[in-house]
């Protein structure tokens, strides 16, 4: 995970980190004396019972007034090289990013409160590796989509934003 994801979330009294945590615990090992404050829940995004997972949780936090979702739209834990990624693992990676993003931006938009100035950070990270076609394609359409929803989001009074991490962070 990008050090700016990190930072981001310190910057709230009590942060929750979800999704595929290292098993090493290196995040905790980041975070310091911090790392007590913070709750650490494991979600697979990809699943319809981790995605049921998240947006309870977020129901359970009420209000929510910062979501930062971090994602890598690289093959990396895809066990895929650029050059020979099977079919069934460049579709699994192009579903986890698109569902992470559709789920996590419609769970946030229902449980923010337009009042409390309450928005929403996708980090884009890019893990190092080079650059792919899907990557590029991914990582295009997670930015163009924010793009687009954010003027809605706007409208709402709440923020949707795109920031592009690099793998130096």
């Amino acid at each position: 995970m990008p050090r700016s994801v990190l930072r981001a979330a310190l910057q709230h009294e009590r942060p929750i980190f979800c999704g595929r945590l290292p098993a090493d615990n290196i995040l905790q090992t980041q975070l310091g004396d911090m790392s007590e404050r913070a709750e650490w829940h494991e979600v697979a995004l990809g699943t319809p019972i981790g995605q049921g997972y998240l947006l309870d949780l977020l129901r359970q936090r009420l209000p929510v007034d910062r979501v930062v979702l971090s994602l890598a739209a690289s093959a990396s834990g895809y066990g895929c090289t650029h050059k020979t990624s099977p079919l069934d693992r460049l579709l699994q990676q192009a579903r986890d990013v698109v569902e992470a993003l559709l789920v996590v931006s419609r769970g946030a938009e229902a449980v923010m409160d337009p009042v409390t100035d309450a928005s929403m950070t996708v980090v884009l990270g890019d893990c190092g590796e080079p650059a792919t076609p899907l990557n590029e394609g991914l990582a295009a359409f997670v930015t163009r989509f924010a793009e687009a929803e954010s003027k809605r989001w706007a409208e709402m009074g709440l923020s949707l934003s795109v920031e592009h991490a690099h793998s130096g962070e």
